[in-house]
């Protein structure tokens, strides 16, 4: 009987998983930018299973920065109380390309939890990536750095500081610093019911540009909620817009992310 339950638990939480994330992939369509604009905290919850979609799409009056597409399939695992691994699928477009979306990469993540949350006066952890090209004449590439969060005055303020290298015949050069905050204004949470939740906040992403010299440098205003008991597990999402800061970024990029989280 605990067999049949577990199976059938596990059934209902990959159709729940595979709806969420297929309703993602379609919003997306055939155009489905080659960043991927995500913050990644420090939490790790041993035995949680993750199904995940990210995606962006830039907008630019200039044809060499408008078009860029990208979305990710992402599947991970809680292993242990501190170490949660994360295999991604990354789908993109260049700017300035015609065509849709094609296979660019396929990347490990790790996250590793230092600290409980609220158990010191700054959250922490670390994180560490590689992906491997799978384009002809793209690098591989590899990103770490901490993970710090800190919760004051009604707000949770998250950070993330990464140090990014190419890796392969076709790498351009030194390793480069790839940095993301994040605020969310907890005071303004709104509950609809036992099982939604709303928040206001915004995003900042600091990279180097993809084209020419300089940053590219995106900030804008996102929307954070949950969605308690769907199905077995529940779900997580943030989406909003992002306006690019100086000549290398495109002026106007909506980005979404969802994860579907079930706990055994």
């Amino acid at each position: 009987m605990c067999r049949s339950r577990a199976g059938s638990t596990v059934r209902h939480a990959t159709r729940n998983a595979s709806v969420v994330l297929g309703a993602a992939l379609w919003l997306l369509g055939d155009g489905t930018a080659e960043a991927d604009f995500k913050i990644f905290a420090p939490d790790v919850s041993q035995g949680e299973i993750s199904v995940e979609t990210v995606g962006n799409a830039g907008f630019d009056p200039d044809p060499e920065l408008n078009g860029a597409r990208s979305y990710t399939a992402e599947f991970g695992y809680g292993v242990t109380r501190w170490w949660k691994a994360e295999v991604e699928f990354q789908f993109d477009r260049e700017a300035a390309a015609t065509g849709g979306t094609s296979l660019a990469r396929i990347t490990s993540e790790n996250t590793f939890q230092f600290t409980a949350p609220g158990q010191y006066w700054l959250d922490a952890g670390f994180f560490a990536e590689y992906a491997q090209s799978v384009l002809a004449g793209d690098p591989n590439e590899a990103t770490l750095g901490p993970l710090l969060r800190k919760q004051f005055w009604g707000l949770t303020n998250t950070v993330n500081l990464f140090l990014q290298k190419d890796f392969g015949a076709h790498a351009p050069g030194p390793a480069q610093f790839v940095w993301a905050w994040e605020t969310r204004v907890d005071a303004l949470q709104a509950w609809f019911g036992d099982r939604f939740t709303v928040e206001p906040g915004f995003q900042y992403y600091g990279e180097p540009a993809e084209t020419g010299s300089g940053r590219d440098n995106r900030i804008g205003p996102q929307l954070f909620g949950t969605v308690a008991h769907l199905g077995p597990g529940s779900l997580e999402w943030n989406a909003g817009f992002l306006i690019g800061l100086g000549a290398p970024a495109a002026k106007f990029t909506p980005r979404w992310e969802f994860e579907y989280d079930l706990e055994f």
